[in-house]
């Protein structure tokens, strides 16, 4: 364990895809200005130090990989610091019970923030920024109501109906930033973005107030409320 942590430190302090690629196409998609490598670095140390960000055997970061539902299901919920049954069964067909991340799936899914649908959880599916955009939403229990139809993005036609109250509602509260008046909905989601969301998340002045409430509903079996008739 102590082997890998150092393997997994190191990639942090040395990647040269941190000094050469951090401020091209990456981290602008959810920062409104550019992170210095140097301060990248930071952030993705201060993350796997805190156990929110873990690589994979080896020791690699993959900070430039696609981000999974199942990923994001599970760094959420460490940086959440959920409360977790580890000695939970699987709902979904197509996540095993032996599935490393089904304890951060079972919390979200009870919670009503990832739920899934026909049975199926698609954990190697990749996040899309106007998923993302729903799931942060939720977590933080910001209202959808009468959100929609008043997006000021120059690309609100390529973002989906069910999406949309979502996405202005999380440009709104400046959960999601946007890039020269573009939203880009469809663009997926690296581990690199989710490195600088997180980070800036959990040093938001009412995240405190957003993990004591959606682990309060946890430990009482409530589902999130923002409004959202689906959840």
């Amino acid at each position: 364990m102590g082997t890998n942590k150092k393997k997994i430190t190191k990639y942090v302090l040395s990647s040269t895809l941190l000094v050469n690629t951090v401020v091209g196409q990456a981290a602008v998609v959810f920062a409104a200005d550019e992170k210095k490598p140097e301060i990248m670095q930071s952030t993705v140390k201060e993350l796997f130090d805190k156990g929110i960000f873990t690589g994979d055997e080896k020791g690699n970061l993959n900070l430039e990989g696609k981000l999974t539902r199942i990923q994001v299901a599970a760094i959420l919920s460490r940086a959440l610091n959920l409360h977790v049954d580890t000695t939970v069964t699987t709902s979904f067909k197509d996540v095993s019970a032996d599935s490393w991340g089904l304890k951060y799936i079972d919390a979200l899914q009870k919670l009503g923030v990832m739920v899934g649908s026909d049975g199926k959880f698609r954990p190697n599916a990749v996040i899309t920024k106007e998923e993302l955009a729903v799931i942060f939403v939720r977590i933080t229990q910001t209202s959808i109501v009468g959100k929609g139809t008043n997006l000021s993005v120059t690309d609100a036609n390529e973002i989906s109906g069910w999406a949309k109250p979502y996405v202005q509602a999380a440009i709104e509260a400046g959960l999601i930033t946007t890039v020269n008046g573009k939203f880009s909905p469809k663009s997926e989601v690296t581990r690199q973005d989710i490195a600088v969301i997180t980070d800036e998340f959990i040093k938001d002045s009412k995240f405190e107030k957003y993990k004591k409430s959606i682990n309060n509903l946890l430990d009482e079996g409530k589902k999130i409320s923002n409004s959202d008739p689906t959840v």
